[in-house]
């Protein structure tokens, strides 16, 4: 019982940090996409910045990578609103708890 408790935690905290990878990769770049650049001119250096080391990230990945980040992408779209709110939290609540540690 134990032993499958463990497997269940790690499974979780496998996904919640693949979902956060996708997140902290993909987020700037759709979001400029969907803009079609058009905010380009009103973001920060630093923000700019974040946009092009993530697209940098983005570009040295190996295929595989791309392609179940991509499916992750999707299945987080494909999510109810309510639902994805709620990883949301989690995942927030998760990062805090680890940089407090």
């Amino acid at each position: 019982m134990l032993r499958r408790n463990n497997k269940t935690i790690r499974t979780a905290k496998r996904t919640l940090m693949s979902f956060g990878l996708c997140l902290f990769l993909m987020f700037p770049s759709f979001g400029w996409a969907r803009d079609s650049g058009d905010n380009w001119r009103n973001l920060s250096p630093q923000e700019k910045d974040n946009v092009l080391r993530n697209y940098q990230r983005w570009q040295n990945l190996p295929p595989r990578d791309k392609e179940h980040l991509r499916e992750e992408w999707d299945r987080w779209q494909n999510l109810p609103q309510d639902r994805r709110d709620q990883l949301k939290r989690r995942y927030e609540d998760q990062r805090r708890r680890h940089s407090n540690d």
